[in-house]
């Protein structure tokens, strides 16, 4: 059976609690100024994440196994950053941190990475956690080292972001890890990072798994954003937690539907994302089969950007997602009414995102809008009513703003 209706699509949804609404974006008003809830007001934003892991993500299915799904991950990966380019979509690649290694070796005593804290069996492995490792090299061993194709991710013209999967694709939960081994992954995954010029921002829990026990220590080593799955919410705004750490919802994962057109399972969920003003999240693993990618990405690659073309739909990165609600979050702002100008003053730094979106409410189309930055530049700026109503205007303040002001 075949379900070509979208209305009964929709309600098959809801009557699962798929759409079940999440938290609504808290309301950013100030002296009648509205900080946007996304960037250039879109109604919704859309980010895609790849939980990129080789080998390490499939130990459970043995050395052949995961070394066969390793080598498939590889052959896709060019693959999806040409589809990823072609519609110039920027992703989230979690990226497992053992990837970065060019090579590793077995030390003296036989242990792979004998300076790495041992997380606790969760009952799937047993043996020491790093059994499978073949520490050998890129050459050797494809589907377990991937510095190559992290470059090509890195080197790709769209802008793609480079997270965290983990050193080793741990269990996150509290009763298999702890504090040590937590903070031995991060920092693991940073100082390999750190030659390429990337640092550990958004964290992709392996396997979902995580009851989020660690979320201070996360703040505290510099991540900023993590992928949450709840099965009743899968369309929210994102959250904003007691660390500083922000949870970005999983809306659903990149597969092919028996039963139904799955473009259209995507068409609903960004529909109800838009009336919420919440994020949708896709997700996928780069060893998906090849069909989930081309066609069926392809197709929901250009659908995202017909809606971005319409300016409904931001798609970035989750990195860049939270940055904006951080900023949005902790920028304060204070207005100087004059007889034909108003001036906006920003307390709070900026600089976190590339640009914070104000809607502003104006006796009459500005006649000019000047911002002036920290180090005393200053930069004229576009002023737009699109979707900022019949009173309002809208305006992108670039980051390390100081002021804005409008003349009428």
């Amino acid at each position: 059976m075949h379900i070509g209706s979208p209305a009964l699509l929709e309600a098959i949804f809801t009557l699962k609690g798929n759409l079940a609404a999440g938290l609504p974006p808290p309301a950013k008003i100030i002296d009648g100024i509205e900080i946007a809830p996304f960037y250039n007001n879109a109604e919704a934003a859309c980010c895609i994440s790849a939980d990129f892991e080789m080998g390490w993500g499939w130990r459970s299915r043995g050395p052949e196994g995961a070394t066969a799904l390793g080598e498939i991950e590889r052959q896709h990966v060019p693959l999806i950053l040409s589809l990823l380019e072609e519609y110039s979509v920027p992703i989230t690649w979690a990226t497992v941190g053992h990837l970065f290694l060019e090579r590793c070796t077995r030390s003296a005593s036989g242990l792979a990475h004998p300076e790495m804290p041992r997380p606790v069996s969760d009952g799937t492995w047993s043996g020491d956690w790093y059994w499978p490792d073949p520490c050998a090299d890129v050459q050797r061993a494809p589907g377990w080292y991937g510095p190559d194709l992290i470059q090509q991710i890195a080197d790709s013209p769209v802008g793609h972001e480079i997270g965290t999967h983990s050193f080793s694709h741990i269990n996150f939960q509290a009763a298999y890890s702890s504090p040590d081994v937590v903070r031995a992954e991060i920092e693991a995954c940073n100082e390999l990072m750190r030659p390429f010029g990337l640092r550990a921002r958004t964290l992709i829990f392996p396997r979902h798994q995580s009851e989020f026990s660690y979320l201070p220590l996360l703040a505290e080593l510099g991540v900023s954003v993590v992928r949450h799955r709840d099965p009743r919410v899968r369309l929210s705004y994102p959250e904003r937690t007691a660390s500083g750490v922000y949870k970005i919802y999983e809306s659903m994962n990149l597969r092919i539907a028996r039963h139904y057109d799955y473009l259209d399972k995507v068409k609903i969920f960004i529909a109800k994302a838009m009336e919420r003003r919440a994020a949708y999240a896709l997700w996928f693993h780069p060893s998906d089969p090849r069909a989930w990618f081309d066609p069926q990405l392809r197709a929901i690659l250009g659908y995202l950007t017909a809606e971005r073309r319409q300016g409904r739909l931001w798609v970035a990165t989750m990195q860049d997602i939270a940055a904006y609600c951080d900023v949005r979050e902790r920028l304060q702002l204070t207005c100087s009414q004059g007889e034909k100008t108003l001036t906006v003053f920003f307390t709070g730094d900026c600089r976190q995102t590339r640009e914070v979106t104000l809607l502003v409410p104006v006796p009459s189309h500005p006649l000019s809008v000047v911002a002036t930055t920290e180090t005393g530049d200053t930069r004229n700026l576009d002023v737009r009513n699109r979707r900022a109503g019949p009173a309002r205007v809208m305006v992108n303040a670039p980051a390390l703003t100081k002021q804005i002001e409008f003349a009428f």
